[in-house]
C-alpha cells in the first residue's frame, strides 16, 4: 500500500509503527495491531511511503485504513508535541472563516492559503507567536487535495464575475510552508489552475535546498514562470541570528546561498526582512546592499506588535519607518519604497455579520485548548474562551471582517 502523505518507520524497542504525516506530524500504531492484519508485513526499504502486506490486498487495505483512522486521533506535531487537528474533505470542517488555517479571501485578486501551522524557527519578532517554543497548544494541517479543490471552486466562482482577472495565490501559513511535505504537489496543482497568475511562497528559506529549487524551476518551466519566492531574512549576522531567529541552527549563509541559486535558476525571488528599530538596522543595510548587487527586489516589512505575537520592542510609527526607508534609499542608491495595485474581485458570500446569533456545531479546539472551532452555513468560526464541549451551541458573532469569523458562546 502506497501513501503520498504518510511515511512509515519502526520503533522496535517500543513495538510501535511510527507514521509520519505530511512530514511534520506523526502518530503511532502498536505493532501488535498491525500484525493482527498480517504478521509478515514489511516496510519497503526503498520507499518509506509504502507498507507491504502478504495477504489479500483488498482485505489488508480495509483493515489498515481502519487502524489509521483510529490512531489518527492521536496526531501530534513533531516540533511542538502539540495535539494536531487534520482538516480533510470528510472532516466537514470548512476551509473558510479562520485566520490561521485554510483559505482567506478578502475580495481582491490576492488569495491566501494556509496548509499548516508549525515553524522550525522561534523568531523573537514573530507576529503570530509560532515556532519551537510557541505557547499555542493545538496545531492544524490540511489535506492537499481538499485545499486545492476548495481553492479551485473559489477561483471558478470569482472568475464567473471577473472573467478577465487572473489571481495571485499566496502560500502564507502561520509557520513555515516547506515543513509541509507535499508543498511541491500543492504548488504544482495550484499553478495548473487556469485562473492563477502566480504563486508566492512566503518562507524563511531555511529548508530550501538545491533539489527543491530545481523542482520549483521545473514547475516554472511548465507553468510560464508562475512561482515566486518571498524569503524573510532579517539578519546576516550569525551571532545575532540565534537571538533574533530564536535558534542556533539558523544559517544565514545557507539562506543567502539558496537565494543566489534560486536566482540562477530564474525563479523570481524577493527578500522581505522585518525591520526592528534599534535591533537590526545594520543588518537591513547589508541586505539592501546584497540585493542591489544581486539585482533582487527587497520589500522591507515594518515590525508591528500583535496581541498573540512576540513583541521585543515598542512599535515604530509609520512616518518614522517610511523616513528610514527614504534615508537608506538615498545613501545606498536602491529603490525601497514600492507601490502596487491590488485589484478587487467578487468575494464569497458572507453568511454572518457582527452581532448575529447562530446555531453552530462545535467540532474541535482552536489554537488554544480553551478556544473552540465551530461550524455553521459552510463557514468555520473561532470561539475564544469557550468551555463548551463538542456539540450544538448558540454563537454570537463578534467579528466578521474579511470573511474571518470570531464568536462567543
Amino acid at each position: 500500500m502506497l501513501f503520498k502523505s504518510l511515511e512509515f518507520g519502526l520503533d522496535e524497542e517500543n513495538e510501535l509503527l511510527v507514521v509520519s504525516f505530511y512530514g511534520s506530524f506523526h502518530f503511532k500504531i502498536p505493532l501488535n495491531e498491525v500484525k493482527r492484519i498480517d504478521k509478515y508485513f514489511k516496510l519497503n526499504p526503498k520507499d518509506n511511503h509504502e507498507i507491504i502486506f502478504t495477504i489479500n490486498q483488498e482485505k489488508a487495505e480495509k483493515k489498515f485504513m481502519f487502524l489509521i483512522q483510529r490512531f489518527m486521533n492521536e496526531l501530534k506535531s513533531k516540533i511542538t508535541g502539540n495535539k494536531t487537528v487534520y482538516l480533510h474533505e470528510n472532516s466537514e470542517i470548512p476551509l473558510f472563516g479562520l485566520q490561521f488555517i485554510g483559505i482567506v479571501d478578502k475580495g481582491t485578486d490576492m488569495i491566501e492559503i494556509k496548509p499548516l501551522t508549525s515553524c522550525n524557527l522561534n523568531c523573537s519578532f514573530c507576529s503570530v507567536g509560532e515556532g519551537i517554543e510557541t505557547k499555542k497548544q493545538v496545531d492544524f494541517v490540511v489535506e492537499e487535495e481538499y485545499l486545492v479543490d476548495e481553492l479551485s471552486e473559489l477561483l471558478e466562482f470569482k472568475s464567473e464575475h471577473n472573467s478577465k482577472t487572473k489571481f495571485s495565490v499566496w502560500i502564507n501559513p502561520h509557520g513555515e510552508p516547506f515543513l509541509y511535505s507535499r508543498i511541491l504537489d500543492l504548488i504544482r496543482d495550484i499553478t495548473n489552475l487556469s485562473a492563477v497568475k502566480d504563486v508566492h511562497i512566503i518562507t524563511s528559506g531555511t529548508l530550501l535546498n538545491k533539489q527543491i529549487i530545481n523542482e520549483l524551476s521545473e514547475i516554472n518551466k511548465k507553468s510560464n514562470n508562475k512561482v515566486k519566492l518571498s524569503i524573510s531574512i532579517s539578519t546576516i549576522d550569525d551571532k545575532k541570528s540565534s537571538k533574533l531567529m530564536g535558534t542556533k541552527s539558523y544559517d544565514s549563509k545557507h539562506v543567502l546561498d539558496m537565494v543566489s541559486y534560486a536566482t540562477k535558476k530564474k525563479i523570481e525571488t524577493i527578500i522581505t526582512p522585518v525591520y526592528i528599530f534599534g535591533v537590526n538596522d545594520k543588518d537591513i543595510e547589508e541586505l539592501v546592499k546584497f540585493c542591489k548587487k544581486q539585482k533582487l527586489r527587497i520589500s522591507i516589512q515594518k515590525f508591528c506588535t500583535n496581541k498573540f505575537g512576540r513583541n521585543p520592542i515598542k512599535e515604530q510609527n509609520w512616518d518614522d519607518f517610511t523616513s528610514k526607508l527614504k534615508t537608506w534609499e538615498k545613501s545606498i542608491g536602491y529603490e525601497l519604497i514600492q507601490t502596487g495595485d491590488i485589484g478587487k474581485s467578487e468575494e464569497l458570500s458572507r453568511p454572518f455579520k457582527k452581532d448575529d446569533v447562530v446555531q453552530a456545531q462545535i467540532v474541535s479546539s482552536g489554537r488554544f485548548s480553551r478556544d473552540k472551532v465551530a461550524i455553521a452555513k459552510d463557514r468555520s468560526i473561532l470561539v475564544p474562551n469557550c468551555n463548551r464541549g463538542k456539540g450544538r451551541a448558540r454563537i454570537t458573532i463578534t467579528s466578521a471582517k474579511y470573511g474571518v469569523y470570531l464568536g462567543k458562546c
